[in-house]
């Protein structure tokens, strides 16, 4: 009998059944025509598709195909349809000039008027300096304000974190304007926050508490800040945790310090899997509305991260040949006439206390204290000192190096008829030409010293920032990288992530086999980190990461600022250590450009140039090496009787000084001069780090003063041995 096939259902006769049956034509040919022709259609369409199918494979191995995506301040969640690296393209720099200087930590209440409270420091609660400041209502309205100057049509940011103790609610206003969001929060800090266009040349900026009599709340951190039109139209859409992150509270002259991108693990924060951070500090015009006013980190053409600095940051302290130029009622003008590379008229100075000095323009005359002059052609910057501040009399003349003791912190006077607590507070002169000299310390508890040569405790210099005559392409230090992986990323861009700053852990106290590092309570036996930490991301044993026990701790005694590492595995006393970490002073954070690549041929040239610039990068190396075994150590001459060891030297590397070796049994006194570094090798900045030292018995740690002057010191009085240099780099730019 007939049949079909399995494929296509064609008729097939069996001649041994059916050969005695009639021939059909349409049955035993057409039909089976129709099915062969029909099949080729469908075969045309299968062979198009496939034609589809390999042209879209081609595309994606010939042509790169990439997403642009902006990773923004603070913590998100981003999605991601495959596993893929992050490419970065440019980072832009901001800055954020408070202008209420530190009077927004409250760690002084000079300046705040007060209705309807009584007020108190409160160390429990602050989140900035020592004291946050605890409200106690009087009433069933309280408020605190202060004045601030504005200049008409400029808009401006305003801001405070406040918790409620047993108040009901806060918020932030302005006088005649308007007022911020209101917070009720008691589990912890929230900002209210307002942006506002001024219409005087000063405006009365304060927070209102409701609730009733004996209720509390908490503020702290109150910022204003002067802000360009583009961003004072975005403040009405943000939300309270955007505005905190992108308007954090700052103190003097803030740009984007440290900033990085890391990929944690889950929303707590657990475990850090990804990482990208710089080493560098990127500045813009406060009120900057266009990217020609902004520093801008990218990727060379050679894969280095460079730096388009447009704008200069330096230090003004006592190691700066100040000069008298003028005198006034109530102030004096000192220069420095040799600031390097500057355009006229473009600064931005602040004072010690952070609060920024005006700007008078060349050409004119000073009117007043605390402003200041910059003036490129002549490479002059004059700044006005009030009477209140120098202690010097209209008619005295001070002397560079009494001028340079300002500059290092401290106020002149009269002991004969001033006490340094009497001087220090005062805001008349305290010393007019006659009498015995002594100088006051400006800031902290007053003491009386002889003409000072180094920097008084916890004083922190002027700072000016002023746009560079050349830009300059500076090369910048970054540690990891950034990829995405199949899902949710959850993805914070911030600032201020010290990288991998070299450290000596020391043994616990009661604990043998036990390591900590950042720790203060041990009578001179202390190692804490440079910075105030927040916290610590990572501790790497000759560069790699190590385990250990880390956290924080309200013991603010025992580590500083409490945060601590008190257990590290396998310490080995021959390995070197470094760790990186949180610092607690906030900066502005700025958004992070780039793309991810989403195709073969894209992640294929991602490959090509990583491994190109790793092998130049291995290729420089290589080189250098060779090149260090030509380069000799210099040994500076050593004072007060500290003993060179193991190759004490240092040698310059590009932008870098290298130092090694250790320093044997000399003085041991506060500010004892180690040795003097030459003109060539010297910081533009100064700076202090801390060493590793020791005992007879057992390690320990010093900070150490690097001076702009070349001279290097101790900062305070230490039991101890040696000192070793051993490891320690500086840039000199």
């Amino acid at each position: 009998m007939s049949s079909n096939t399995p494929n296509l259902n064609l008729l097939k006769k069996n001649p041994a059944t059916d050969g005695n049956d009639l021939f059909d034509v349409n049955t035993m040919l057409n039909d089976n025509w129709d099915k062969i022709d029909a099949s080729y259609q469908g075969l045309d369409a299968g062979l198009d598709n496939i034609g589809f199918d390999v042209s879209a494979i081609k595309d994606r191995l010939n042509t790169a195909a990439a997403t642009s995506i902006t990773l923004k301040a603070g913590l998100q969640t981003i999605t991601s349809d495959r596993d893929k690296p992050f490419n970065l393209d440019s980072i832009k720099g901001r800055m954020l000039l408070n202008l209420l200087g530190r009077a927004g930590t409250f760690d002084s209440r000079i300046g705040w008027a007060s209705t309807g409270m009584t007020t108190d420091f409160n160390m429990a609660n602050t989140l900035y300096g020592t004291y946050c400041l605890q409200i106690t209502l009087t009433g069933t309205s309280a408020r605190i304000s202060r004045t601030v100057a504005t200049t008409v049509g400029k808009t401006y940011f305003i801001g405070v974190d406040t918790r409620m103790g047993t108040a009901t609610n806060a918020r932030v206003d302005v006088t005649g304007i308007s007022n911020g969001n209101t917070v009720t929060s008691v589990s912890g800090y929230q900002l209210t926050y307002m942006a506002f266009t001024a219409t005087a040349t000063s405006h009365n900026v304060g927070v209102t508490v409701t609730g009733a009599n004996g209720q509390t709340a908490y503020i702290d951190g109150y910022r204003v800040y002067e802000i360009n039109s583009t961003d004072f139209g975005n403040v009405s859409s943000l939300t309270v945790a955007s505005a905190s992150s992108y308007y954090p509270y700052t103190e003097g002259l803030a740009g984007v310090k440290n900033p990085y991108a890391i990929r944690w693990s889950d929303t707590a924060r657990t475990r850090a899997v990804s990482v990208l951070a710089f080493d560098t500090e990127l500045l813009a015009n406060p009120v900057a509305d266009s990217d020609t006013d902004r520093d801008i980190l990218s990727v060379g053409p050679d894969g280095q991260y460079i730096k388009k600095s447009i704008w200069n940051k330096l230090a003004l302290d006592g190691t700066i040949p100040w000069m008298l130029q003028t005198s006034s009622t109530g102030y004096k003008a000192a220069a420095w006439l040799d600031i390097p590379s500057a355009v006229s008229n473009t600064g931005f100075v602040t004072k010690y206390d952070k609060t920024p000095l005006s700007r008078w323009l060349t050409g004119n005359s000073a009117t007043s204290a605390d402003s200041h002059v910059l003036d490129g052609s002549t490479n002059d910057l004059w700044i006005t000192i009030s009477v209140a501040d120098s202690g010097w009399g209209d008619n005295y003349s001070p002397s560079t190096d009494e001028i340079k003791a300002y500059f290092y912190g401290y106020k002149m006077y009269d002991s004969g008829t001033l006490t340094a607590a009497q001087a220090q507070a005062a805001t008349t002169a305290t010393y007019s030409g006659s009498g015995t000299k002594q100088w006051a310390n400006l800031i902290g508890s007053p003491v009386g010293s002889s003409l000072p040569t180094n920097p008084a405790s916890g004083y922190t210099p002027y700072e000016i920032m002023y746009r560079r005559s050349i830009t300059a392409n500076v090369p910048v230090p970054s540690e990891g990288s950034m990829s995405m992986v199949q899902g949710d990323n959850i993805i914070e861009v911030g600032t201020g992530l010290i990288i991998r700053e070299f450290t000596k852990p020391l043994l616990y106290p009661t604990t043998l086999d036990r390591y900590m590092i950042n720790y203060i309570s041990g009578g001179g036996n202390t190692n804490p980190l440079t910075y105030n930490p927040s916290g610590v991301l990572q501790v790497y044993e000759n560069g790699r990461p190590t385990t250990i026990n880390k956290g924080t701790t309200t013991d603010k005694g025992t580590w500083k600022n409490g945060v601590y590492v008190d257990q590290i595995d396998g310490y080995n006393p021959d390995k070197v250590y470094s760790v990186s970490y949180f610092q607690a002073d906030r900066f502005p954070v700025a958004s992070i450009t780039g793309n991810t690549s989403d195709n073969e041929r894209a992640i294929l040239n991602d490959l090509l140039h990583d491994v190109d610039y790793l092998t130049r990068r291995v290729a420089a190396t290589e080189l250098r090496k060779v090149d260090q075994g030509a380069l000799s150590w210099t040994s500076p001459t050593t004072l007060n009787g500290w003993a060179a060891n193991l190759g004490f030297g240092y040698r310059i590397e590009g932008n870098r000084v290298y130092l090694r070796g250790i320093l044997s049994n000399g003085a041991t006194a506060a500010q004892t001069l180690l040795f003097t570094i030459p003109a060539r090798a010297r910081t533009n900045r100064s700076f202090t780090a801390s060493f590793g030292t020791y005992t007879a018995a057992q390690g320990q740690s010093v900070a150490i003063d690097f001076f702009a002057d070349g001279r290097v010191q101790l900062v305070t009085t230490s039991s101890l041995a040696q000192i070793s240099f051993e490891g320690f780099s500086y840039p000199i730019d």
